[in-house]
């Protein structure tokens, strides 16, 4: 079996519970990180499966961060060579906008725990079926999904559209955050305290709040990314 590459855009973020399912299954993982990766040294063909990680970057931001373009690349050589990916929030955004979708800031960040819903067809995606309608979820976003194109909605929530979608067959991208875990959160929420503060969300009460809520969350989205595992 090939390694599933996992690019990561944040230096102390990594894939948290998909790290810890994939390692269970003995699967190699190559990790690299986003700003630092030679793109050109990463085919497709070297690897089972793509997952790319969130960072406080942009999708929109390329002239900034050029080496996001490399990613978005990344995207479109697994999608023609029909393996998986999984991106989450900003690689969610990335895989969009490789797609040719769109990605803008939202009018208010997303923040902490708010319900996720599911469309119709996500409720028929084969990753979903056991997961529930209505979810309380996870989520740490300003930017925002409006559109993909040939893409499935699968989720949504109360302030943005474009929770999940499927590109594809095997291709999802995940605006919140289905790979968190209890560690992966408490980094995203001290590391980013002063920004959360000035978007009126306290870090601390996020991570207590995520002692009753988190397990739920935890379990469903482990069988979700099992799913997607199997795709691999």
């Amino acid at each position: 079996m090939k390694p599933i590459l996992i690019v990561q855009n944040d230096p102390h973020e990594g894939a948290g519970a998909l790290a810890t399912l994939i390692a269970e299954r003995g699967l190699e993982q190559h990790s690299v990180l986003g700003s630092k990766a030679d793109y050109a040294k990463l085919p497709s063909g070297a690897f089972g499966a793509l997952v790319v990680l969130g960072g406080a970057q942009s999708a929109y931001e390329t002239d900034k961060y050029p080496y996001l373009l490399g990613q978005m690349q990344l995207c479109r050589d697994f999608i023609a060579a029909g393996k998986p990916i999984a991106g989450f929030c900003l690689g969610a955004q990335i895989l969009a906008a490789a797609v040719g979708g769109e990605v803008v800031p939202g009018k208010r960040k997303e923040i902490g725990w708010y319900d996720l819903l599911l469309t119709e067809d996500g409720a028929n995606d084969p990753l979903m079926q056991e997961h529930p309608r209505k979810l309380l979820s996870y989520h740490f976003h300003g930017d925002v999904i409006t559109k993909v194109p040939d893409a499935a909605r699968l989720a949504f929530s109360d302030m943005t559209e474009c929770q999940l979608f499927r590109y594809g067959k095997t291709a999802y991208g995940f605006q919140y955050h289905a790979e968190a875990d209890r560690p992966l959160l408490e980094i995203m929420c001290r590391n980013n305290r002063d920004y959360m503060a000035a978007n009126g969300v306290d870090a601390e009460t996020i991570i207590a709040e995520s002692s009753t809520r988190l397990p739920a969350f935890e379990r469903h989205c482990r069988v979700m990314l099992e799913r997607w595992l199997d795709l691999v």
